[in-house]
């Protein structure tokens, strides 16, 4: 099985904080998936003081 990802909808309804990502990553491990969070930086932030980023949670299949 590929990789999935969860990622978060930015300026959406949809905006987690860390402790729902841990939420999520707790309860997929549970489930038996490899699990980690992904930090990317989001294209188009030349112009900005500081960097955002984006966090992604990346789960698959654990090889045994």
């Amino acid at each position: 099985m590929a990789k999935q990802s969860i990622r978060s909808i930015r300026k959406g309804s949809v905006q987690w904080n860390e402790e729902d990502r841990l939420q999520m990553v707790s309860m997929l491990a549970k489930a038996g998936y490899a699990v980690q969070i992904v930090r990317k930086e989001v294209p188009g932030g030349e112009n900005r003081k500081s960097v955002q980023y984006e966090y992604v949670i990346e789960y698959g299949e654990k090889v045994e």
